[in-house]
């Protein structure tokens, strides 16, 4: 009697591990390392000493915006700077000219765009208010650029030191009298356009009024180098 036939076994299936591409492994290795520089940078930056200083910058901060007259706004103002002011009053000083010039710009650009909408009186003192900020803006920049100049007096003990901040101090108080023009400007002037119009104005004339202040306490940290 024949056998049954049966058909062949098929090959037991060969698995194979493929070693990872160079350049893959390569990558990897990259990121691992970029990721353990990354934990170390924070771990430093989170460290006891470094958080002592921000501290410590803090405090320096605080204790000078007290002589302003806006010590709160001051304050919230140039904390963020605390861990580049290095408790310096030469550099808090040229941080609050280069936040005011920021909020001066800031007014100027709405000032713009708030006359485009504006007719009569209002679009003209909105245009001599653009203009006024403008000014304000460069006489801050350039105080600003005046104080970096006293950290090299300062410490030559030169007389140029005086000479400077004084220089400083007649350019931001300048840039504060364009402001008040601004507001000047507004008096007896009406909404021009409406309700709306003159909602608008007060708004804008609130904003040049916080500019100000701005303005206010950065005079004021300029004056401290001499006083104090």
């Amino acid at each position: 009697m024949a056998r049954p036939s049966f058909p062949p076994s098929p090959p037991n299936p060969t698995f194979q591990i493929k070693s990872p591409h160079p350049l893959t492994a390569n990558a990897t290795t990259n990121r691992m390392a970029s990721l353990l520089l990354l934990i170390a940078v924070i771990f430093t930056a989170i460290s006891p000493a470094a958080i002592a200083a921000n501290e410590n910058s803090t405090d320096f901060i605080l204790r000078n915006c007290a002589a302003t007259l806006y010590p709160q706004l001051c304050y919230k103002s140039l904390k963020p700077y605390a861990p580049t002011v290095n408790q310096s009053p030469l550099t808090l000083a040229v941080a609050a000219a280069n936040v005011s010039l920021s909020k001066i710009k800031g007014a100027s650009f709405q000032a713009v765009r708030l006359r485009r909408n504006s007719t009569g009186r209002v679009s003209a003192a909105l245009r001599d208010c653009v203009e006024s900020l403008r000014t304000a803006a460069d006489l801050t920049k350039q105080s600003a650029l005046e104080i970096q100049k006293l950290g090299p007096a300062a410490q030559a003990g030169g007389p140029s030191f005086a000479w400077e901040v004084s220089n400083a101090q007649t350019w931001m108080s300048a840039a504060l009298t364009n402001e008040d023009t601004c507001i000047d400007g507004f008096d007896g002037v009406g909404g021009g356009g409406g309700g709306d119009a003159s909602a608008a104005v007060k708004v804008f004339i609130g904003t040049v009024g916080r500019v100000k202040q701005y303005t206010s306490n950065a005079l004021a940290l300029l004056n401290a180098l001499v006083v104090g």
